[in-house]
């Protein structure tokens, strides 16, 4: 239930991206010591071996963490993702594409650290085949964060992607430089580093920072709701008056979420009672959990569908299923409203009760 998810995000989830944007910046490291490690690169106050030895630490470093990203995200009772999912990729169910990305390069970072520690048993040559797949497995680390991170096109984490694209990219550039190869080596090398960075470039343009991400990027219907341009126009509601406080009734409508240039989440809920009871419910705020939404701001309206004015106001307290909410309105007095809401895909059903807030 997607309101349920934006009033109690889960700390797996935070967790689970906490991991992931520390585990990108480690794994940028490692690259970039790996590169400037392979040029020899040494000072007085800096000797080599201490380049080998940071390399070699950060690795491991970027081993733990990202066990720590594949574990919390398998036990998140969200996504339901599956233990599987974690080694074999694009079988996941949960944006298979993206978040098998994510496995393979989970699977090369595990052969790559096997692999250096096997080194003096394996010999230099089949080490180094292996561990020139270091190369891919940042790009395709890179790609899945975008494409399945819920909090992608945030500010924060468009910073800390494109410092750590910056840093390759310089990295790289530095060793075609410097190391002195043919010039078609270097031409091929420049060529594919500008292909792979302008490839993450534009998919975050047209990925996550397009409305409806969530849906397109492979996300079960059963997790969002209908993905829209926006929030759904603000029911029309009402001016004349509502049934005598207190009163109860059923609720069905429609529920839509969308998102905004900024980065940011609103749901909004459009439902009717069964004595013409209207009400219409927006919630906003950045991206929470799976596709919800942690809430910042909120809008409520009550009344009688198919009149202007009613009662306005806003959220006050979610819990699970319920949604507490004060309104007020006209020459009556202000009301508290209860809401239990149970959405599947487009729709929604539930109950509403209104109270006076003097009520107990």
């Amino acid at each position: 239930m997607i309101l349920a998810a934006a009033a109690t995000p889960s700390p797996l989830w935070y967790f689970t991206r906490a991991t992931g944007v520390i585990a990108l910046v480690l794994l940028t490291a490692g690259m970039v010591l790996g590169v400037v490690g392979s040029l020899r690169f040494s000072r007085p106050r800096w000797p080599q071996f201490l380049n080998a030895a940071l390399h070699r630490n950060v690795s491991l470093l970027v081993l733990v963490f990202v066990a720590l990203h594949v574990v919390t995200t398998v036990l998140d009772s969200y996504t339901r993702i599956g233990w599987p999912a974690a080694v074999v990729p694009f079988v996941s169910s949960y944006r298979p594409l993206w978040l098998g990305l994510g496995t393979v390069a989970f699977d090369l970072l595990v052969a790559l650290v096997v692999t250096s520690l096997l080194r003096a048993r394996l010999g230099l040559r089949a080490w180094r085949i292996v561990h020139w797949a270091a190369y891919a497995c940042w790009p395709i680390a890179v790609l899945h964060g975008l494409g399945t991170g819920t909090d992608a096109a945030q500010p924060v984490i468009t910073t800390v992607t494109a410092v750590c694209l910056a840093a390759v990219i310089a990295a790289v550039a530095w060793r075609l430089i410097s190391s002195r190869p043919s010039p078609a080596l270097v031409s091929a090398g420049g060529v594919a580093t500008v292909i792979v960075a302008a490839g993450i470039v534009a998919l975050f343009a047209v990925g996550p920072m397009q409305p409806g991400w969530a849906k397109r990027s492979g996300t079960p219907a059963a997790l969002i709701a209908h993905q829209g341009p926006g929030g759904s126009p603000a029911a029309s509601l009402g001016g004349t008056a509502l049934p005598s406080v207190p009163f109860s009734t059923p609720l069905s409508g429609t529920v839509t979420q969308g998102s905004t240039s900024s980065g940011e989440v609103t749901v909004t809920v459009d439902a009717t009672g069964g004595n013409g009871v209207a009400l219409h419910l927006v919630i906003s705020g950045p991206p929470a959990g799976g596709g919800g939404v942690q809430m910042t701001s909120s809008k409520v309206r009550l009344g009688p569908a198919g009149a202007t004015g009613g009662y306005t106001g806003q959220v006050t307290a979610l819990a699970g299923d319920q949604i507490h909410a004060a309104v007020t309105g006209g020459s009556g007095p202000p009301l508290t409203l209860s809401i239990t809401l149970a959405i599947n895909g487009a729709t929604v059903s539930g109950t509403l009760s209104a109270t006076t807030s003097a009520t107990p």
